[in-house]
């Protein structure tokens, strides 16, 4: 069975990060969906839910894995 795995750059913080493009926590920028690392999706949480007493988005569990192929 292969696998797949897309290596980019986290849109918020530029680092390097290696991610399945069908589960990876995105933003939209300019209309494009543009990944976020574990660390940029946490702080998002923490701005936009957690903070106003909502409860935080679970990522996907394989969101930075390979993903299978067929």
């Amino acid at each position: 069975m292969p696998f797949m795995f897309v290596a980019g750059e986290c849109v918020s913080c530029h680092c390097l990060i290696t991610f399945s493009p069908s589960h990876v926590p995105s933003i939209r920028v300019n209309g494009s969906r543009e990944p976020l690392c574990v660390a940029c999706f946490t702080r998002w949480n923490e701005l936009h839910r957690v903070s106003k007493g909502l409860e935080p988005v679970e990522a996907h569990p394989l969101a930075w894995t390979a993903e299978e192929v067929a």
